[in-house]
């Protein structure tokens, strides 16, 4: 015996394939041009997937960082390690000429 939440996601799945099918004019197209629409709707929908997984962590620590800044005043990004600050800014000072 099938449990009713198979039967109900079975039920729920059917129902928007079926608007699927019905909101997009896929019943008057060919196997062929309904592949073809298929295809490109897909690949927008795994396109818009992956910018959302790449850049969503990013802008969230953007977010994150610009909210801390205005609640306490004090700037958290650093652009260069430590290492890198104390070898380059003498360098940077001297090769630009402000000494």
């Amino acid at each position: 015996m099938r449990s009713s939440s198979n039967s109900s996601l079975g039920a729920f799945i059917k129902k928007w394939k079926y608007r699927y099918d019905v909101t997009l004019p896929l019943y008057v197209m060919t196997p062929i041009e309904q592949f073809v629409l298929n295809s490109f709707l897909f690949t927008c929908l795994v396109l818009l997937a992956t910018a959302v997984y790449t850049y969503t962590p990013v802008q969230i620590q953007v977010v994150v960082r610009r909210a801390y800044y205005y609640y306490s005043g004090e700037d958290t990004f650093v652009c260069l390690d430590d290492d890198e600050v104390s070898s380059s800014s003498s360098a940077g000072v001297l090769s630009a000429g402000y000494i």
